[in-house]
């Protein structure tokens, strides 16, 4: 299975391309972007391995990642998308393992236009509508008050934490009616 094509006013949430790389690596080395992810920026080959884990993610598991950009321009916005990362953090919480895990990450220019939240609901939407099951869930560093208010408008609630004292995040699940 490919990724569909996703459309919201403003965005298109397509597949990512080989020549996506470029955009993905300046998403993935600005330290506004890690500071709350991977929590340094990172090398080209390691983001060509993520772009690489995306079409995976669909043909071996029927959901995974888009890229969010403007409709109007085309322009690069970030990723937003449903994973199964097999975790080490969540190690000791093997119910997790078989749901999806939601994720988003935008460019520094795009924050506060909320197109992350027009991303996520888009994304939200196409699980409820094509996943079995009813409960997702995300991983946010306590300190990213942003992407803690946009999962709380998406249905997320905090029910949990993962991790040590270095690398502490918030479990929030979501599930769906």
């Amino acid at each position: 299975m490919h990724a569909p094509i996703l459309t919201t006013p403003r965005l298109r949430l397509r597949p990512h391309r080989m020549d996506d790389l470029d955009a993905c690596v300046e998403l993935w080395q600005d330290p506004v972007v890690t500071r709350y992810t991977s929590g340094r920026p990172l090398a080209r080959q390691d983001v060509w391995t993520r772009l690489l884990r995306h079409p995976g993610h669909w043909a071996l598991l029927g959901f995974g990642y888009w890229v969010a950009e403007e409709r109007a321009s085309g322009r690069f916005v970030g990723e937003v998308g449903l994973g199964r990362f097999k975790r080490d953090l969540l190690a000791d919480r093997p119910e997790l393992d078989a749901l999806p895990e939601a994720g988003w990450v935008t460019l520094p220019w795009a924050h506060g236009r909320g197109y992350a939240s027009e991303a996520v609901a888009a994304a939200l939407g196409w699980r409820d509508a094509n996943l079995p099951g009813r409960e997702t869930f995300c991983l946010i560093s306590p300190g990213n008050t942003a992407s803690l208010r946009l999962a709380a408008r998406a249905g997320f609630t905090v029910t949990g934490e993962a991790g040590g004292p270095d690398d502490r995040v918030l479990l929030l699940t979501r599930v769906v009616s």
